[in-house]
């Protein structure tokens, strides 16, 4: 199966993230050095109380770094708004590793990145090639209509697709190219099935079952040959971007 754990999404969102992270410390490291300053002058004034029992001391100096580290790394996070792009990320991540094990799966090719916007996983299957779209949504949801900005969610499953169906065509691969909407995390609604708007479809990653055998139909549509020669243009495609992205963050 084709597919690289490096995508260029990955390191442009690298990139702007790092770029946040240094411009918080510039402005704002005197009040990390002043919260860091709390917790140690506490922890030693919670050392001192126990001196006299040498474990006691080892076990708060122990819990208060551990404590630090933590609350740095989380402080930080929130501060510089990575938190929420470093979530979108890893559920990104576990989407496509499920991809990668669905039956009827030639090739899963993630991160294909345009000027504007990037394409989470794009699958290349016997049942044709899907334009997969990742989104997060919390909370306590009973039905799909429930969701959040659910027209914007498809109508940007919907334009991905579209980027990816011009793209095959001007590298002389034309396939029609599927959006898919791929829900994930605590809010996702309950689905039996897969369940379709207008031409997207629309999936629960944790009912698996309702989604898998979408890729592997009996007839298939899309032979392994074709498959190959796109996800060949779609990695020659994201290399080059690739190049581009670490061009411009030198």
């Amino acid at each position: 199966m084709a597919g690289d754990p490096t995508p260029t999404a990955g390191l442009c969102l690298d990139r702007d993230l790092r770029a946040r992270r240094r411009q918080l410390l510039r402005t704002r490291w005197r009040a990390l050095a002043c919260a860091l300053g709390a917790f140690a002058v506490s922890g030693v004034l919670v050392a001192t109380l126990v001196r006299h029992w040498p474990f006691l001391v080892g076990l708060v100096v122990g819990a208060y770094l551990g404590a630090v580290t933590v609350l740095l790394l989380v402080l930080l996070a929130i501060a510089d708004g990575s938190l929420l792009p470093r979530l979108g990320r890893a559920l990104e991540d576990e989407v496509g590793i499920e991809l990668h094990k669905a039956p009827g799966v030639s090739s899963v090719v993630s991160g294909v990145s345009f000027a504007h916007r990037d394409i989470d996983h794009v699958v290349l299957a016997r049942t044709g090639c899907f334009a997969v779209e990742v989104k997060a949504t919390f909370g306590r949801r009973r039905r799909l209509h429930e969701v959040p900005d659910l027209p914007g969610k498809l109508a940007q499953a919907r334009d991905g697709a579209r980027q990816i169906e011009r793209l095959l065509a001007s590298r002389g691969v034309p396939l029609p190219v599927t959006p898919v909407l791929i829900l994930t995390s605590s809010g996702t609604p309950k689905m039996t099935v897969a369940e379709r708007h207008d031409d997207v479809l629309v999936v629960a990653l944790r009912h698996g079952h309702t989604w898998r055998q979408q890729f592997a139909g009996l007839d298939p549509t899309l032979d392994e040959a074709t498959a190959q020669v796109a996800a060949a243009a779609l990695l020659a495609y994201r290399s080059q971007r690739t190049d581009y992205e670490l061009a411009r963050s030198r």
